[in-house]
């Protein structure tokens, strides 16, 4: 008999553990901000790229209107699984010519995967902001489940 209460209280130890190691997991998967940096070879702290993932509520207290919303929809198969890399790859690359991080918020709202990426684009002038707009139209060219809006309201306000 005292064995088995020995045992029972060993296990009751061990669950207890395990939902404690769970929560404090699940704590950080919760985080809505991701930054994707890169050091530069002149400059090893500053990131080539910055993006921020968005709850709805964060979206719904951000900006009433963004400079560039590139959408990326679904017509009932999910997204393009190669849009969200293309998008990342032409910020990179407009970084890495021009010397300037484009920062921008990542929000889904879709049950497809469908999310907005929100460009401010206060990093850049009047011209330099025209410029990134048409090369990422021309860079995203041809992709049907590509949108870009530019000077849109929030969808969440």
């Amino acid at each position: 008999m005292r064995t088995l209460k020995i045992i029972g209280f060993v296990v009751l130890a061990i669950s207890l553990n395990a939902c404690k190691s769970s929560k404090n997991s699940s704590d950080n998967s919760n985080k809505s901000e991701a930054e994707i940096v890169e050091p530069t070879p002149s400059n090893p702290t500053r990131p080539l790229v910055s993006m921020e993932v968005w709850t709805r509520e964060q979206a719904m207290a951000g900006p009433d209107t963004f400079r560039m919303v590139v959408s990326f929809i679904s017509i009932g198969a999910g997204t393009d699984p190669e849009a969200k890399a293309i998008l990342e790859s032409y910020v990179y690359d407009y970084k890495l010519k021009n010397n300037k991080v484009v920062s921008y918020y990542t929000i889904p709202w879709g049950r497809e995967g469908e999310v907005d990426c929100c460009f401010t684009l206060e990093e850049l002038n009047a011209s330099e902001q025209n410029n990134f707009i048409d090369g990422l139209n021309k860079v995203i060219q041809g992709k049907e489940l590509i949108q870009i809006t530019e000077n849109m309201k929030s969808r969440f306000k």
